[in-house]
């Protein structure tokens, strides 16, 4: 989804507030983030994901290859403000999915245990 977005002419209501666009590529590889933690999980469980792990690095290259694609889509053009904002929103997303584990177990181990007869 993020190349098919970055093969078309960037959006008119990105044009209307300024920095919308940094906001946007916040979000989009947050949740690309978020979702690569996610998938980390299920293959190899552990209490944490470091920030400097597999879904910092895929994020990274994706973000990497979106830009330089970017600069030969007439209309766009590649930024390391962009490239920046991928990473705050894959950094984010790995504090987020840390916390998220973190009270999942919490409440794991804090639920009442069920007895069977």
């Amino acid at each position: 989804m993020l190349f098919i977005e970055s093969s078309k002419p960037s959006a008119a209501i990105l044009g209307l507030l300024p920095q919308l666009d940094k906001v946007a590529h916040f979000f989009a590889f947050g949740l690309l983030g978020y979702m690569l933690c996610a998938l980390s999980y299920q293959l190899k469980p552990k209490p944490t994901i470091q920030f400097f792990s597999m879904p910092l690095l895929v994020v990274l290259l994706t973000g990497i290859l979106e830009e330089s694609y970017q600069l030969i889509v007439p209309g766009r053009t590649a930024s390391l403000v962009d490239l920046s904002a991928d990473l705050l929103g894959a950094i984010f997303a790995i504090a987020i999915a840390n916390r998220t584990s973190f009270l999942n177990r919490a409440y794991r181990n804090s639920a009442p245990k069920k007895t069977t007869f």
